[in-house]
């Protein structure tokens, strides 16, 4: 089983501890499947500074592979920074850096190293959904995160990506069972097999063109929420890929059950260590 993360790379700051995590939702699904005992690989631009080399640190000590990423001399890593107490975060803001957002250029051997994984995992925060249609021919499977903003949500935005993908996720903090369901529905109808919403402290929604299946939370006392979505994605990706989830059909109702038990369990876990994935380093 291998998993490709493609697209962003952050270095998440906790500006009031002095501490900072990698991150990104391609990175942390990348480690992540990992940690659940999948080959994978990272392919993005990562800067030639501090945070950028603690983060090929981390992703070499996870043993990712690393072989197709361009590293930018002179490049800045785009930090999330953020304020953390008790376990919850308050958003403070955000540099971009110079080496990302900027998305690799997919070229003709990056295009025959994808092919080689089993799913391929990339995301609104990766700034390329134009380069999404270079992955139709991909044998793989090909899911992408949404977000929860409203501009990646857009008929313009979701045409570009849908006909491409076969899992999407979404964050619907805040929407109604209702509201989770037509937009599970919309997205269906631009191409998507399976889409997965998830709600906060609101158990999470899975629809594959046939029936809705509702997850359940599985609460713990969080010592760091930072990363808990993209584990249960990673977590929710190994488990239909386990039972055996391929491109040339739909996950049933019963896979689905699954797949968002295992993810709730394994995001709950996370939940009790610091940073996306740890690998925690004073500044």
């Amino acid at each position: 089983m291998k998993i490709l993360g493609l697209g962003d790379n952050v270095v998440d700051r906790y500006l009031n501890l002095k501490v900072m995590f990698p991150g990104g939702n391609a990175v942390n699904v990348a480690a992540h499947s990992a940690k659940l005992g999948a080959e994978a690989g990272y392919l993005g631009r990562i800067g030639n500074d501090q945070e950028g080399r603690m983060l090929l640190n981390a992703l070499q000590d996870l043993h990712i592979d690393l072989s197709h990423c361009e590293l930018v001399d002179g490049g800045t890593t785009k930090r999330c920074d953020v304020n953390v107490y008790e376990g919850e975060r308050s958003f403070v803001g955000v540099d971009l850096g110079t080496a990302w957002p900027g998305a690799p250029t997919l070229k003709d051997d990056d295009i025959a190293y994808i092919n080689s994984f089993d799913l391929i995992h990339s995301s609104c925060n990766a700034k390329m959904p134009e380069q999404m249609m270079k992955l139709k021919d991909c044998p793989g499977l090909v899911s992408f995160d949404f977000g929860e903003k409203e501009k990646y949500r857009t008929d313009e935005y979701m045409d570009m990506v849908c006909p491409y993908m076969n899992l999407a996720l979404c964050s619907c903090d805040g929407m109604s069972l209702e509201a989770r369901k037509a937009l599970a529905k919309r997205m269906l109808e631009k191409g998507i097999d399976v889409v997965l919403l998830t709600s906060g402290n609101v158990g999470p929604l899975a629809y594959n063109g046939t029936v809705y299946v509702e997850g359940k939370v599985e609460y713990v006392k969080p010592i760091d929420t930072m990363g808990a979505g993209d584990s249960f994605l990673a977590a929710f990706i190994v488990s239909l890929l386990k039972q055996g989830w391929k491109k040339s059909y739909i996950p049933s109702e019963s896979m689905l059950r699954e797949a968002l038990r295992q993810g709730a369990h394994y995001a709950a876990q996370n939940c009790l260590i610091e940073g996306g994935f740890g690998y925690k380093k004073s500044f």
